[in-house]
């Protein structure tokens, strides 16, 4: 059995790439995957802003040709990797791993304390390659969605405590709403970085004590965060109600919200308005002390 063929493949900065073509290469490359994936260059370079990708230290692999892409974020000593893959043609002949060891060497050379990222759980090869090289299960995130006109709810019930506040100013409680570390792409620094959200409050007594940031898009709404605050006897009601709140603007819309925590317990709020589990994925750490 002739086994495949295996070229010199070259690795690159990402920056020496104008941002369309990288955007284009990632598509190419997850062309397949689980559920489609496409970004115009505007949104890569907005994915780029709020994520804090840093092209200078992510990398292309080439065989003559891009045929691979890994992206590295970074914040302070904490390091994310996101936007591993390789042209169809190409895979399983180790240019992911070459990628992937590249960034875990960048990370150590820039004083990294850890390297995260997320795979799907149903992703084998994927799980396979990241603890081979080192990195390590450390909770699972749900993606979740409601279907379209899957919400049942009038305009007429947005109760009186809700109303729009702006996102910059509901931020501010992040840190104290939180009780469950978030995930990168719903860190308050990403949300900051964010364009087009809107924010809803809950007020008792003028005092704001929960909020929800989301995006309208064309048919659903994308939640971006929700936070009570902690320790609240109606905690989880008041989730509820922020959740009716967004819908009941638009009950015709669906929704949807990726890499919640699997042990939030404000998972319930999105279940019983409907919300079901579509995708989980696997959080996964690298200590950088451990690069070899």
């Amino acid at each position: 059995m002739v086994g495949k063929r295996t070229w010199p493949v070259e690795l690159h900065a990402a920056v020496q790439y104008e941002s369309g073509e990288l955007a284009l290469l990632l598509n190419r490359a997850y062309a397949d995957y689980y559920f489609p994936i496409w970004l115009d260059e505007a949104r890569f370079l907005q994915m780029c802003r709020e994520m804090d990708i840093d092209l200078h230290h992510s990398v292309v692999a080439t065989v003559g040709e891009p045929v691979g892409i890994a992206l590295l974020s970074r914040r302070d000593a904490r390091g994310w990797i996101s936007g591993v893959g390789v042209l169809p043609f190409y895979r399983r002949r180790g240019i992911g791993s070459a990628m992937l060891r590249h960034l875990q060497r960048e990370a150590a050379r820039l004083g990294m304390e850890s390297l995260s990222l997320e795979v799907l759980v149903q992703n084998e090869g994927g799980m396979t390659l990241y603890r081979r090289l080192g990195f390590r299960w450390r909770r699972d995130l749900l993606t979740l969605s409601l279907e379209q006109k899957g919400f049942d709810a009038e305009p007429s019930r947005i109760p009186q405590a809700v109303v729009p506040v702006a996102p910059r100013l509901l931020l501010e409680r992040h840190a104290a709403f939180h009780d469950v570390p978030q995930p990168w792409m719903r860190e308050v620094q990403t949300l900051r970085q964010s364009d087009g959200l809107l924010g809803l409050a809950y007020l008792e007594r003028g005092i704001v004590v929960g909020y929800l940031l989301y995006r309208e898009q064309a048919h659903h709404h994308a939640v971006h965060d929700l936070a009570v605050q902690p320790g609240h006897p109606h905690r989880l009601r008041i989730a509820q109600v922020l959740l009716e709140a967004m819908h009941g603007r638009r009950p015709q819309a669906g929704g949807y919200v990726v890499n919640w925590p699997a042990a939030d317990a404000l998972l319930t709020a999105f279940v019983r308005a409907g919300y079901r589990i579509w995708q989980r994925q696997s959080e996964m750490v690298w200590p950088v002390s451990e690069v070899e």
